[in-house]
């Protein structure tokens, strides 16, 4: 039987991140994260995606002064 989730390094890669800076990431917003090749679910993913996506916020250029 195939393991279900992604990897962590292919997470990484797909957020133009390191898996160390993730990794890091993940440690400290308290998800388990063993190493690079850890699996993570698709609760998970999706979590790790949110802090990596600009808010609205953020995408709202600044007004010309």
């Amino acid at each position: 039987m195939a393991k279900k989730g992604v990897k962590v390094k292919e997470l990484a890669r797909e957020l133009g991140v390191t898996s160390r800076e993730l990794i890091t990431r993940c440690r400290a917003e308290g998800l388990f994260v063993q190493n690079s090749i850890t699996r993570l679910d698709a609760d998970q993913v999706t979590r790790i995606r949110s802090w990596f996506t600009p808010t609205d916020e953020a995408a709202v250029e600044a007004p010309p002064s």
